[in-house]
């Protein structure tokens, strides 16, 4: 039995919505988690908002600056600030790479 076109259609927009759903969930309980100082879930739903979908370049740059600062929290600081450095060579020009190369900055 074929299913019809138009229904593969609209099962493949619903599951690229809810893909965009989990992402938006994960990333703002990531920032919850994050304020609540509990890093080890914040990096658990940082990695589920990436694996959701693909991720545009300012939501990669956004998840990757909140996993630099929670790497620091756990006192991981190279780990942080490699990532840092990605976010200044590959996001130079959006408010992460800004932030992160001011972050580097204030370290120096």
């Amino acid at each position: 039995m074929a299913i019809p076109k138009a229904i593969l259609l609209a099962l493949t927009l619903s599951l690229g919505a809810c893909a965009s759903l989990i992402q938006s969930t994960s990333a703002t309980d990531a920032y919850k988690q994050y304020k609540l100082q509990d890093y080890e879930r914040t990096l658990e739903l940082i990695t589920r908002a990436e694996n959701a979908k693909d991720t545009t370049p300012e939501m990669k740059a956004e998840l990757t600056y909140l996993k630099a600062q929670t790497h620091e929290k756990l006192g991981q600081q190279r780990t942080a600030n490699t990532l840092y450095d990605y976010l200044i060579k590959e996001h130079k020009d959006s408010q992460y790479g800004y932030l992160a190369s001011k972050k580097m900055k204030t370290k120096l």
